[in-house]
């Protein structure tokens, strides 16, 4: 039996990002997905230092263990990344998820890494074969989380896995593959805002690319908060195919997202959201009627049709004249309650807000207000400050408070956390003090002194805990 890959690869920066940082690839013998991350840190980077890697593994790998090759070039990759911000500073804190795929004509090898993930459609049935590396998805292994509840969760987000520069164990594992089977790979843009039942439903028509383009459009239509893309490949018995169909298989590698750079301009689906998007992205004028017209995005900004018909009126002609002041009256008005209104909407988010970021010597604050600045002028203040005793007690202390206080920091996490708390979500004040009662959950064992230790066996035995900031945290 003779097994072949027919493949497709879509991916759009979606209705809010203004650029795309996922990177994805598929070729004959290779699927790759990987979502950046880190914002103006250059997540798009990361993701492509990734893929342009791994590229290398499209070709059949023969009796060559897949596992070992996709472990050792991803950890290639992570190597230049970490090359990379120390040769560029400012991109220090890019990184990438990484799913993907290498398939030897009769099986797959998995590499995981992140929140991105892998779906296989067997027999009409929906199979996840991935499993997140995030905070809530180990709230779901512990029973502490429903399944069913994870696209709301408040910290869904929260990666515990990526490739940042800094050393990681991705999840390995073989695959099998039958005739008619049919891989998706995505990132979190398509997973959060489509349901696993619409997803299945979606996948279970058409070719892949066809299939491909209907999964991005849902997600656009559900908001497209984020960059989406998707990787989707059948596996298709030769030996059945006539010879048109058999030349009609892919066998040149395609790619999309940051691997291509940015698209002029992107066709999104005609719903409220995207027509918001599309005019968000383009200058507007509003003629003496009310009338929002958009302009060209590139040449002369033609005047208003309506304004050059005020114009043209007579000097006389004063009940024409009425009939254009009225609605610029009304528009005016309308105006100064939306600017009212908006005042108001300003000032009750900011009383309302409240973020958590890192102050003195990296100790985490909770602020008061949203993280933005307005002609120089924080919309902020430092509220209260995090202790963390020994028994990794979580408590707040007024900002400028003499009470004892063991600082909480972000040395106090594990590597794979820190570089997630600036990206941790703005909220009421109960939200964010269970972002830190988690992350507090998730805090460094305390460091054991040697001098106090009975023996150096017992000490061997505990682990390696003297290193504060790597394998352990100090308490003042």
């Amino acid at each position: 039996m003779s097994l072949q890959l027919n493949y497709a690869v879509v991916s759009d920066r979606g209705l809010v990002r203004g650029n795309n940082e996922d990177s994805a690839y598929a070729g004959p013998n290779l699927l790759v997905i990987a979502d950046g991350m880190g914002g103006h840190a250059a997540g798009e980077v990361a993701s492509q230092l990734m893929v342009t890697h791994l590229e290398r593994l499209d070709a059949d790998p023969s009796d060559n263990d897949m596992l070992a090759l996709l472990g050792g070039v991803a950890d290639d990759a992570n190597r230049e990344i970490a090359e990379a911000i120390r040769e560029n500073p400012e991109t220090d804190g890019m990184g990438t998820t990484l799913t993907a795929l290498m398939f030897n004509g009769h099986s797959f090898g998995l590499i995981h890494v992140g929140d991105s993930r892998g779906y296989r459609l067997r027999e009409g049935r929906l199979e996840q074969i991935t499993v997140d590396d995030t905070f809530v998805q180990s709230l779901v292994n512990e029973g502490k989380l429903d399944p069913g509840d994870v696209s709301s969760h408040p910290q869904k987000s929260l990666i515990l896995k990526a490739y940042t520069g800094r050393p990681v164990e991705p999840t390995l594992r073989d695959l099998d593959a039958r005739p008619g089977d049919r891989i998706l790979l995505c990132t979190d843009g398509l997973s959060d805002p489509v349901t696993a039942s619409t997803i299945e439903q979606t996948l279970s028509e058409g070719a892949p690319e066809e299939a491909a383009r209907r999964l991005i459009e849902l997600a656009l239509r559900s908001g497209g908060p984020d960059n989406i893309t998707v990787v989707i490949a059948d596996v298709v018995e030769t030996d059945d195919l006539d010879d048109a169909a058999r030349a009609a298989l892919p066998t040149v590698a395609v790619t999309a997202g940051a691997l291509l750079g940015e698209p002029q301009e992107e066709t999104h689906p005609d719903t409220s959201a995207g027509r918001a998007a599309l005019l968000s992205r383009r200058p507007q004028t509003i003629s003496p009627d009310g009338e929002i017209t958009p302009q060209p995005l590139t040449g002369a900004r033609p005047a208003p049709s309506g304004a050059q018909e005020v114009a043209a009126v007579p000097a006389g002609d004063s009940g024409r004249r009425g009939r254009f002041r009225l609605p610029a009256l009304i528009l005016s008005l309308l105006v100064l309650l939306g600017l009212a209104a908006g005042g108001w909407w300003v000032k009750t988010t900011i009383d309302n807000s409240y973020f958590i970021t890192t102050g003195a010597d990296d100790h985490l604050v909770i602020q008061h207000g949203v993280n933005f600045s307005v002609f120089g002028r924080d919309l902020h203040t430092p509220y209260q400050e995090a202790c963390l005793n020994r028994e990794g007690d979580l408590r707040l202390v007024d900002v400028g408070s003499t009470e004892d206080c063991s600082p909480f920091r972000l040395q106090d996490l594990p590597a794979s956390l820190r570089t997630q708390v600036a990206g941790l979500e703005t909220g009421s004040y109960d939200e964010v003090t269970q972002q830190l009662r988690r992350l507090a959950e998730q805090a460094l064992p305390v460091c054991i002194d040697r001098e106090s230790t009975p023996t150096e066996g017992d000490a061997e035995a505990a682990g390696d805990l003297s290193r504060p900031g790597v394998n352990c945290r100090e308490v003042k």
